[in-house]
């Protein structure tokens, strides 16, 4: 099943230096590792070749533009129908992404929102179809710092002893829109696309200083561009599926604690918190499925997780997920479908 390509220590580091901040120097990454920087060159150029890393990007954090809420849509139709249902989703403009099949849904679609009161119009639309038999929403409770890289085992490489994860801060839903004009948009464009995208570049193409980029970018990072990172298939890692949990927790005053709890399994590498059905979402990436059951069972074992639903799905081929680059153009902003469903946009 799975597709690993063998690397070493020195590969397995320089790929978990840059899914933590993708614009790392070669030269600090050559510190680093002890080798020259010649070397971290040829070696990137390898790890791109053999498609191990097949992405640069930023990415975005949706609620300063405005998307306070961000929605998974689990879409359950006939087998035979899927083509068409297929067709049907990826007409949709609300959609931003649609994955499927699963074992238990035939589609995911994930829609970013301003208002939550919007979402009743859309699973209408979409259950208007008479192909689509049911819609379930998923809605998070955040769209930032949900992706934890530095879980992921990257083999040869060991996780270093006594290494600990920290929790990033939560996202605030009454977090201020940007103020941002119409080159942020176009900085954050470039980067969210290439984020290891030369400054003197990015000022050549926008027509200004290079020191007003520099400038632009540092106030993007603290609030548009949430992480830069590459992007990396998970399959020539070795990994042969990814295990969606979902979990309902018993007390939710507790859920810090189960947070660090969750952030000590390996390769647990996003926890999303939820509204309604279920409290958290959490993706963990398997090589074998001995290690899922055992990481199933320190889950179960965490005081506070009362249920574990689990669907498992092929691993991705390009993670971390890009998921939000189409919100920063200006003219996807304020599409005019969104008007029927939410006059004050």
């Amino acid at each position: 099943m799975g597709d690993r390509l063998k690397i070493d220590e020195i590969d397995a580091k320089i790929i978990k230096i840059l899914l933590l901040e993708s614009r790392t120097s070669l030269t600090a990454i050559a510190h680093e590792c002890k080798i020259t920087v010649t070397a971290v060159r040829t070696r990137y150029k390898r790890l791109w070749r053999d498609g191990i890393i097949n992405g640069e990007k930023m990415l975005v954090n949706p609620h300063c533009l405005g998307y306070r809420h961000i929605v998974d849509l689990g879409i359950t139709t006939a087998v035979e129908n899927e083509k068409e249902v297929a067709r049907f989703l990826e007409s949709k403009p609300y959609i931003s992404e649609v994955v499927g099949p699963t074992c238990k849904f035939n589609f995911y679609g994930k829609v970013a929102l301003k208002d939550l009161n919007s979402l009743h119009g859309i699973i209408e639309d979409l259950e208007s179809n008479s192909k689509i038999k049911h819609v379930d929403a998923f809605i998070w409770a955040e769209a930032v710092n949900i992706e934890f890289p530095q879980n992921l085992m990257v083999r040869p490489l060991e996780p270093e002893k006594g290494q600990k994860n920290y929790k990033t801060v939560l996202t605030k839903h009454e977090q201020a829109t940007c103020d941002i004009d119409e080159v942020d948009r176009k900085i954050a464009k470039i980067l969210s696309e290439n984020s290891r995208t030369p400054f003197k570049t990015i000022a050549q193409k926008l027509d200004i200083s290079t020191k007003t980029v520099v400038q632009r970018y540092k106030k993007l990072r603290e609030s548009l561009l949430s992480r830069s990172t590459i992007t990396v298939d998970l399959n020539k890692l070795g990994y042969k599926a990814l295990a969606n949990l979902y979990l309902k927790i018993s007390n939710r005053s507790k859920m810090s604690e189960i947070y660090s709890k969750l952030l000590e399994i390996p390769n647990l590498i996003v926890i999303i918190r939820l509204i309604d059905n279920y409290d958290l979402y959490c993706a963990l990436v398997i090589d074998d499925f001995e290690r899922l059951f055992e990481s199933n069972e320190k889950i179960r074992r965490i005081i506070g997780v009362e249920e574990i639903e689990v669907i498992l799905v092929p691993a991705p081929s390009s993670w971390p997920f890009n998921l939000f680059p189409s919100l920063i153009d200006s003219e996807f902003m304020q599409p005019k479908y969104w008007r029927s469903y939410a006059p004050d946009y």
